[in-house]
């Protein structure tokens, strides 16, 4: 667990929307920029880095990616400002950590 006054210091440098456009609320960092800065990061306390990482690419990457405008901007400003913490869950007892394992998926309905 992060300690709250280090994820606090993090919120305020903007370090939870590192790719997030500056229009929503990140500071709008390439992809090599993004690793660096994990990198830094990780050479000092991979926990953060860590938490960092999950949040900004397993956690909300596909609504930066896919997501349609309105999703856009409801949820990255405030997932870029920490607000919210993105995640990821497998809900497949056999998944474990191997999300390419789950048999579920979803069908596009009218």
């Amino acid at each position: 667990r992060v300690d709250d006054k280090y994820m606090q210091g993090l919120r305020e440098m903007g370090a939870f929307g590192l790719q997030v456009p500056q229009d929503l609320g990140g500071l709008g960092m390439n992809n090599t920029q993004y690793a660096r800065m994990v990198e830094i990061v990780g050479a000092h306390d991979l926990g953060v880095a860590i938490t960092l990482g999950a949040h900004q690419s397993i956690g909300f990457k596909g609504i930066l990616l896919f997501g349609n405008p309105e999703q856009k901007a409801k949820y990255l400003p405030p997932l870029s400002a920490g607000d919210l913490m993105a995640a990821f869950c497998l809900t497949e007892p056999a998944s474990g950590s191997d999300a390419s394992s789950i048999k579920t998926r979803a069908v596009l309905s009218e």
